[in-house]
């Protein structure tokens, strides 16, 4: 076959061994290019097979000659060859049908030529349009059909327009009837652009109807489709063509309130959305006709009882209608006129209104209009707060009067916002007022709305009214017992303390809670403390209420204890007390040594809860300081620390305080000293909490250590001691497998490759029978979150994907373990893969659905309340979206679904069960599922009588699934 294509042979040769010849394109090509081989010369050598009187040889030429071009680089052809070939395809064109394909495919390659004109197409489109009927051909030639267009126009789409309508025309007749959704998708794709780029001319009304006619997308994909399109992916691609210029305006209206009136609830919300998309290009006079016609469907799909999509997108609507509109509102009255009828609609709701549902459908309506823009913000504003009011004063409902004090503040806010409160100066001037009012009821929902809604309009609040609230406020704060209340009450002081710093001064700090007036009346002094500690993080009062709260804790007054609890409670809020602030108080005042100094004298004779809120003030502290001020701290305190503790391990809590909070980088020359201590309290200490700081501290010192010789210092001296403990002892062995779990979490969560050491020796107790709870225990901690340990606020360093890193690790470990399982380690094997799962991200537990599935299955049949509840939640993760990997195994896990249903010891248990078994109703196909039918049917019965409410409507949704199965008009193949 040596360089037949230089003989007319070649033709002889494409027609009886194709097979052959296409695998010698590349040679074919590299003598073309290297110019042994004219292209024009291939062509006549071709000319057997091209003119033979079969049409498959010559589609057979065709597809030669096409793989050569697609292969061929880009630039080597020139202007008049690139011509020749497009006057050869062109011709091509009028061959038999199957000759086309091809034609088509070697067209789109000759596009992409560097040499290509696009004069060239004026050649080819008339003759493809004339001789090809689009919809005639396969999917495949539709689409390359398709595509030509599209790089055309990419090409030089200033020229296409030059072609004008014939073109548009041609474009329209190819996608006319379209149906396959690959295709589809890509049609509404070009056409979006197209459409907006190409003038219609006279063609307008034929190019919206070829589109509208897909409106809306009814259209399900197979779910055996490996690339299925969506619907939604169909419906968000249409939606830009239909609106894409104006000129659609009129027909786009007609056509969206015809399907917004119908019953389909699919054609109401893409109609809906189609209604915002179109506010991005048509113009306001593009509405005024329809605005009333609008509004009715709008108003009635916003009352939608159940479907919160539907009222939602609704909503998204009408603000884009508003918003389009308001830009004529100094120049066309329908805008007036459209929102004129929304507030009387929405008035008339919100009076008519029995039920708080009620007065909220009509709020929502009023709130979503408002916020659409400027204008309708400032008419609703003005004409609502007035309205509100009176509805305030006069409504007797509590429910109704309390939801009308919300709404007042929704729409200051709204007007606030938007920088006009100056135009509704005069309606929202008395709404203080009326808060006062409401705060000075004794009914907490009066109160906290009241409270909450003065907070939100603090600018038009008058100097007058501050000792009215704050005599009320000061009351709540002494006697009200609700968590809530007193909590809102100390966050409105604050807001006046802010606005008004001198007259809070002396009505609260200096007046009514001076500390030292108080502690007579402990009940009094405890509630007030949270809101002096509050009041400290504002400047202006920062330095007389932390002065006086230091004295308590100096002086070890009887109260210090509680000092120490609310200031650790409010410091700790960062939105309360930021980083900054703290670290100008431990400056100022020298809050770390008084409170340290109070732990030593309490710690030994006080419970561990009552000094517990001390370390937590410590550690917030130091976590607060920049590294050079840790250093200061560490070198200070550290000393005596270190001398308590070889005293006893209850002070070791003092040591984990101080060294927890630093941050990484911050050493020195103790840092081997802390962690020798720290071993010998988390595998010695006879004190759980010691042993559990000492572990915590450790890992917080590996994970924060610089790389390099500062890690590894601390990494070599941690294995040597751990090398040196005795394994025979069975109480330090099981300290051993937490504390590997702390230095796996460690080392894992920084990024290190070393927490595989660890991580291994954990999975290795996993098969022995003695240490496999512990070893699940372990798991645990690795997986688990804090807020205490190794989390950000401790400055700790946390790759993002440690929990995918470490759920891929233990996958490929615990095949180590699994041939050595035995019945009374099993269970804690399992355990671990479900801590491991609860934690791993979903897309991760998708692509190991084969290695996961069997484990969940069999975790179904233990008793362990926290594996079940993973087990059953990935196995509905599995079910809906990779049901094949559990499908076969029907037969195990039905009967288990059934008995975890009836589980006593935990409602969650029961709930997921039942939630599983209607999600394999209702993703399974009918012939999996009809075998099982009856017996499910007659096993979920109890579940309908369960104890638990939740529980039952679980089970009749379950039970109402399984009973549909196989039912006349289900489709059997899903």
């Amino acid at each position: 076959m040596t360089s037949v294509w230089y003989k007319p042979e070649l033709a002889d040769l494409i027609i009886s061994r194709s097979d052959i010849i296409f695998t010698e394109t590349q040679s074919i090509i590299s003598d073309i290019v290297s110019g042994r081989l004219d292209i024009s010369d291939l062509v006549q050598n071709m000319g057997g097979v091209l003119t033979s009187t079969e049409p498959e040889n010559r589609e057979k030429g065709m597809r030669f000659y096409t793989k050569i071009l697609k292969e061929m680089p880009r630039d080597y052809l020139n202007e008049m060859q690139v011509k020749f070939i497009s006057k050869f395809y062109i011709d091509r064109l009028k061959d038999h049908h199957c000759v086309v394909p091809p034609v088509l495919e070697g067209y789109l390659a000759l596009i992409d030529m560097t040499e290509y004109k696009i004069q060239n197409c004026t050649d080819f489109l008339p003759v493809l349009f004339r001789e090809i009927s689009c919809q005639a051909q396969l999917r495949q030639d539709r689409y390359n059909i398709y595509t030509i267009m599209q790089k055309l126009c990419d090409k030089d789409i200033e020229f296409m327009k030059y072609i004008g309508t014939d073109f548009v025309y041609g474009v329209i007749s190819a996608m006319d009837g379209e149906r396959d959704p690959r295709n589809l998708l890509f049609l509404f794709a070009f056409m979006s652009n197209f459409i907006k780029t190409v003038p219609l001319g006279h063609l307008v009304d034929e190019m919206f109807d070829v589109i509208s006619c897909y409106f809306p997308i009814d259209f399900h994909p197979s779910k055996d489709d490996p690339a299925a399109v969506t619907r939604d992916d169909l419906a968000n691609a249409l939606c830009p063509c239909l609106c894409a210029i104006p000129q659609f305006g009129d027909s786009c209206m007609v056509l969206l309130i015809e399907k917004l009136d119908s019953n389909l609830r699919l054609a109401k919300i893409d109609s809906l959305k189609l209604l915002v998309e179109s506010c991005k290009t048509f113009t306001p006079q593009t509405y005024t006709p329809f605005l009333r016609a609008l509004w009715s469907s709008l108003n009635r799909e916003m009352s939608h009882k159940t479907d919160d999509e539907l009222k939602l997108v609704a909503h998204e609507a009408l603000a884009a209608l508003v918003g389009k509109m308001a830009t004529t509102a100094d120049t066309d009255q329908a805008f007036e006129n459209f929102l004129k009828g929304i507030l009387i609609s929405a008035q008339t709701t919100i009076a008519d209104a029995t039920t708080v549902a009620q007065f909220v459908k009509g709020a929502k309506v009023l709130l979503t209009t408002a916020n659409a823009s400027d204008q309708s913000c400032a008419t609703i504003t003005r004409a609502m707060v007035p309205a509100i009011v009176a509805y305030y004063e006069l409504k007797s409902t509590p429910k109704l009067q309390v939801a009308s004090l919300d709404l007042i503040g929704d729409l200051y806010e709204c007007a606030k916002n938007k920088g006009l409160l100056n135009e509704v100066r005069a309606q929202v001037s008395n709404v203080p007022q009326v808060c006062l009012a409401a705060v000075s009821r004794t009914s907490k929902e009066f109160q906290l709305a009241g409270f909450r809604t003065l907070m939100r309009v603090q600018d038009c609040l008058g100097e007058d009214l501050v000792l009215p609230f704050v005599e009320v406020l000061i009351y709540n704060v002494q006697h009200a017992l609700d968590n809530d209340l007193l909590s809102t009450s100390v966050e409105t002081i604050h807001m006046f303390a802010r606005k008004y710093p001198e007259l809070i001064m002396n009505l609260v700090v200096k007046g009514k809670c001076n500390l030292d007036n108080l502690k007579q009346d402990k009940m009094l002094f405890q509630k007030r403390l949270n809101l002096l500690t509050n009041l400290a993080s504002i400047d202006d009062f920062t330095k007389v209420i932390i002065e006086q709260m230091m004295k308590i804790i100096i002086d070890n007054d009887v109260e210090a204890s509680h000092v120490v609890e609310a200031m650790s409670a409010q410091m700790s809020e960062v939105s309360v007390f930021s980083t900054e602030k703290v670290t100008q108080i431990e400056s100022d005042h020298g809050l770390i040594e008084p409170v340290l100094a109070w732990l030593y004298r309490e710690i030994s004779s006080s419970s561990p809860d009552s000094v517990a809120h001390g370390f937590a003030l410590i550690a917030n502290t130091v976590g607060s300081l920049p590294p050079e001020k840790q250093q200061n701290i560490l070198a200070k305190f550290t000393p005596q620390a270190l001398e308590r503790c070889a005293q006893d391990d209850v002070f070791f809590s003092v040591i984990e305080c101080l060294y927890s909070p630093l941050h990484p980088g911050v050493y020195n020359s103790t840092f081997e000293e802390i962690l020798k201590v720290s071993l010998k309290v988390a595998l010695g200490s006879e004190n759980e909490t010691a042993r559990s700081k000492g572990c915590a501290l450790i890992a917080h010192m590996l994970n924060k250590a610089e790389p390099g010789q500062q890690f590894e210092l601390l990494y070599e001296l941690l294995k040597v001691r751990l090398s040196a403990c005795n394994r025979d002892d069975e109480k330090l062995c099981t300290r051993l497998i937490l504390l590997y779990g702390w230095i796996t979490k460690a080392l894992l969560m920084r990024g290190s490759e070393m927490f595989l050491f660890w991580l291994q020796k954990i999975i290795g107790t996993i098969s022995t029978t003695r240490y496999c709870n512990d070893a699940a225990e372990a798991i645990k901690l690795i997986m688990s979150e804090s807020q205490e340990y190794l989390s950000p606020k401790q400055h700790c360093r946390i790759s993002l994907l440690y929990k995918q890193r470490m759920f891929q690790t233990f996958s490929g470990l615990s095949d180590n373990v699994k041939q050595s399982l035995t019945p009374e380690n099993k269970e804690s094997y399992l355990l671990s893969w479900a801590y491991v799962m609860d934690k791993a991200p979903k897309t991760v537990l998708k692509n190991e659905a084969a290695k996961v599935a069997p484990i969940v299955i069999d975790s179904l049949e233990y008793s362990n309340k926290d594996m079940l509840v993973v087990s059953l939640d990935v196995l509905c993760q599995f079910v809906q979206a990779s049901p094949e990997h559990v499908s076969s195994s029907l037969n195990t896990i039905l009967p288990r679904l059934i008995n975890l249903s009836k589980y006593m010891q935990s409602m969650d248990v029961r709930i997921k069960s039942l939630e599983c078994l209607y999600e394999i109703a209702n993703n399974f196909r009918t012939a999996y599922l009809l075998p099982h039918k009856q017996d499910i049917l007659l096993d979920l019965a109890p579940s309908l009588d369960d104890k638990k409410r939740l529980v039952r409507s679980v089970a009749v949704r379950a039970r109402s699934r399984w009973f549909l199965v196989g039912a006349p008009g289900e489709d059997k193949d899903n």
